[in-house]
């Protein structure tokens, strides 16, 4: 049933209300948490932040015990709300976040038990898009000088397929076909191979400051901005996350957190039941054109069969299916799509993009190619699907893909 969760106990299943796993979570991270606070010398300490518009915040935050003491009642609030099976508003959902930020230290405990509450019940898309709104807002933002709109190819992760870094080599293809990229990611987490660890394998330098991105973007058309570094409020929960041991909403806010605010995105999510919260969320946080795909089980468009595609825009939300088959690309099965390590993953790309012989027409190039393509086609860079396959097809055999790639592992190594 929805307010119950089952857990294994001496081999047995047993069924736990959503209210006791909450209890059981704050009364065990409440004792890790106070024996934190009693850690630590009281003091009056100014910490840097943003205002939050419309959350009562003010700019500089100061830890003091009344602040403390108004950011855990606004979280007492909030749970007890969320106890009650309630959605939270966008807004409302914001304050929490920006509560548990203000304190990290001392409200780790309700940090769970707002997690857990919030997946126990399905968080809603006015609570993602609050969410990612106040995680936003303590990112370090990224404003390259150019004046095409910015794309982003990525997925949420946890599809659990292992497969090569597709998103990654769809968008170094996307660049090399005209589009700027501004690409979000950051190393495995659920896979053998993330983003990061290709690149970084590629001789691609991830550890980059804003500036250093927004030069990449400029003079390569594409840059990558490394998760950790440009949001390191994040580093807050990291604790609660891992100690909670099953997916809370922050599994899928990644691509919602993109510092550049990329508003050409195709989004692959782990799963279809996420794919209208998942069109709802980026309507609400506004975009130009933006795909949410997921296929066959993954985080992307793949050969293996259909997909099913919404297409967000500022009129509004459009389902539908592509199949590759359309566009000339055969079935394949998953097991020719399947990764390795970063140095595997990465000797697969360069082949790849480099039109190598053993690689051209294969399941792993032909996902590739897809998916650039699409992500050609919400940057309007392509009249069609179809049209933006032969563009992608067409960027690979000239050669360009490949000297787009060496040019920005050279360009970005060099900066300081």
């Amino acid at each position: 049933r929805p307010s119950e969760v089952w857990v294994k106990v001496g081999g047995r299943s047993v069924s736990v209300s959503v209210v006791a796993v909450a209890i059981g979570v704050v009364v065990v991270t409440g004792f890790m948490a106070g024996w934190s606070v009693v850690q630590r010398r009281r003091r009056m300490e100014v910490v840097p932040g943003l205002a939050v518009e419309g959350a009562g915040i003010p700019p500089q935050w100061v830890e003091s015990e009344e602040h403390v003491r108004e950011a855990k009642e606004k979280l007492a609030s909030v749970v007890s709300k969320l106890m009650r099976r309630e959605d939270l508003e966008e807004m409302e959902t914001a304050e929490a976040i920006d509560a548990l930020l203000l304190s990290p230290a001392q409200t780790n405990y309700q940090a769970a038990a707002l997690l857990t509450l919030m997946a126990a019940k399905g968080e809603t898309p006015a609570e993602l898009a609050g969410m990612a709104r106040a995680m936003r807002r303590r990112s370090t933002q990224v404003n390259p000088q150019v004046s095409e709109p910015l794309l982003d190819i990525v997925g949420t992760g946890g599809d659990g397929a292992n497969t090569v870094n597709i998103s990654t080599a769809a968008a170094i293809l996307a660049a090399a076909a005209g589009a700027r990229v501004a690409k979000h990611g950051n190393r495995s987490s659920t896979s053998m191979c993330g983003s990061a660890d290709v690149l970084d394998a590629l001789g691609v330098q991830i550890e980059l400051s804003a500036h250093g991105v927004e030069r990449c973007v400029e003079e390569c058309g594409i840059g990558f901005m490394f998760a950790p570094a440009f949001h390191p409020a994040m580093k807050h929960i990291k604790e609660v996350r891992r100690g909670l041991k099953f997916r809370t909403a922050f599994n899928i806010l990644g691509p919602l957190l993109n510092p550049a605010l990329a508003q050409r995105q195709v989004i692959g999510v782990f799963s279809e039941d996420i794919l209208d919260i998942m069109a709802e969320t980026i309507y609400n946080l506004g975009t130009e054109k933006s795909w949410i795909v997921h296929s066959e089980g993954l985080d992307e468009l793949s050969p293996l069969g259909p997909a099913e595609v919404r297409e967000v825009t500022p009129q509004g939300i459009r389902a539908f299916r592509i199949d590759p088959l359309t566009y000339g690309i055969p079935r394949c099965t998953l097991e020719d799509l399947r990764g390795g390590d970063a140095e595997y993953n990465a000797t697969a790309l360069r082949n790849i993009l480099g039109g190598h012989e053993d690689s051209i027409g294969n399941p792993v190039s032909n996902a590739v190619i897809l998916n650039a393509a699409a992500g050609l086609f919400v940057a309007d860079l392509a009249p069609s699907l179809s049209d933006a396959v032969e563009l992608a097809k067409n960027t690979i055999r000239t050669g360009e893909a490949l000297a787009r790639l060496d040019q920005w592992a050279m360009f970005s190594s060099s900066i300081q």
